[in-house]
């Protein structure tokens, strides 16, 4: 499922037990992916990622994602995709 707006990325990445959900970003055209687990905590308004290509680990503000993440840019070249369940 491609990820359209900050707004859906916030609603597909929380859930009521905590689980991080798998997301990847698609790279050179889509020969290559980055794979995420993001997790968006609503009360404090921050986002919990674990980049899997080299098991980095952000914790960051709504605010922070264009600065710190390439997430912002994939959203609006419609290259975020959330694996399907």
């Amino acid at each position: 499922m491609i990820v359209d707006s900050l707004e859906q990325l916030k609603e597909l990445a929380q859930n009521d037990n905590s689980d991080f959900q798998e997301f990847y970003v698609l790279l050179a055209g889509g020969f290559f992916r980055s794979s995420k687990r993001i997790l968006y905590d609503p009360k404090i308004g921050q986002f919990s990622i674990l980049n899997e290509i080299d098991n980095s680990y952000q914790e960051l503000l709504s605010e922070e994602l264009s600065d710190k993440t390439n997430l912002i840019k994939a959203i609006d070249a419609k290259a975020l995709y959330k694996y399907s369940d």
